[in-house]
């Protein structure tokens, strides 16, 4: 039996197991080493693990497994869009939501053993303008969370709460233009998964693969009804809200009365435009499952 080449791109920094060096030594221990012949390499900088995956898929290395956060597993899915390589991860970040989403296990050693017995699945890959997100992207307070959480020294889902709580109390909704009618929008967030992360469902009904984007649309609230929104947000019912609209489509287009601050898969990022398109590549990244 042909061994066949899997590297494994390490971030060091990333938020929910601080001694990478235990996993790496699973790897060595647990990894079917009659299956596979691996290459581990971690990142020096932001960025530097899309370099590492391009030049992977460019030598039709057949498994490329991202082992980090939601950040990690963006820069490396990413360069593999349209390739043969496989994205494979090992979830080591605060939310993980594409790692979630397609059943692999929280727990290393368990996640390793998966990589032993995986098969592959193609999924959709969407685009907020340019930027490629596998989760979910969006605008409003969602982003503004994301902004401050990313400003913050600690990482993991308590620190990402204490975010959310205090950008509340000073939250301005956003007015923009979207399908053709005025909004002073919560949050609007579009769905290639069904949760952002730590098993927070923001589109419910969203597949991964159907070939189709879903659109959740939040309504201001008061303050009364935000413990009934959180409670749906995590047990698959948001879109049953009272301050919810659902819509699905391949193409979505939204103007901003300004520049526009968005998330991707947890990342911020100012756009230099009022503007924003979401739009959907079917079945353009091949996963390990």
């Amino acid at each position: 039996m042909n061994r066949q080449e899997i590297w494994f791109v390490v971030n060091p920094f990333s938020g929910r197991v601080k001694n990478h060096q235990k996993v790496v030594n699973l790897i060595e221990s647990l990894l079917d080493k009659q299956r596979y012949k691996h290459r581990i390499i971690e990142t020096r900088a932001a960025g530097h693990a899309s370099d590492i995956a391009a030049e992977a898929a460019v030598k039709q290395v057949p498994f490329i497994v991202a082992m980090g956060g939601d950040g990690t597993v963006n820069e490396t899915a990413k360069a593999l869009v349209g390739s043969s390589s496989a994205l494979g991860i090992l979830p080591m970040g605060s939310g993980n939501g594409l790692a979630r989403e397609l059943g692999i296990s929280m727990n290393a050693v368990n996640a390793i053993q998966q990589l032993n017995y995986a098969s592959l699945r193609p999924i959709d890959t969407c685009y907020a303008n340019e930027i490629p997100f596998f989760c979910t992207a969006g605008l409003g307070f969602d982003a503004q969370c994301a902004y401050v959480f990313a400003g913050m020294k600690g990482r993991g889902l308590m620190n990402y709460v204490k975010a959310g709580f205090s950008e509340f109390w000073s939250y301005k909704p956003v007015a923009c233009l979207f399908g053709g009618n005025e909004y002073e929008v919560f949050s609007i967030t579009f769905g290639n998964a069904r949760q952002f992360g730590n098993n927070a469902y923001i589109a419910p009904i969203a597949q991964i693969d159907d070939g189709f984007i879903d659109c959740t649309l939040i309504s201001p609230m008061p303050l009364w009804g935000v413990p009934g929104m959180v409670n749906s947000l995590f047990n698959q019912t948001i879109h049953e809200s009272a301050y919810t609209e659902s819509y699905r489509s391949t193409l979505f287009r939204l103007k901003g009365k300004d520049r526009l601050l968005i998330h991707f898969d947890g990342e911020p990022r100012h756009l230099g435009t009022d503007e924003l398109t979401i739009s959907i590549k079917q079945k353009s990244l091949l996963v390990m499952t």
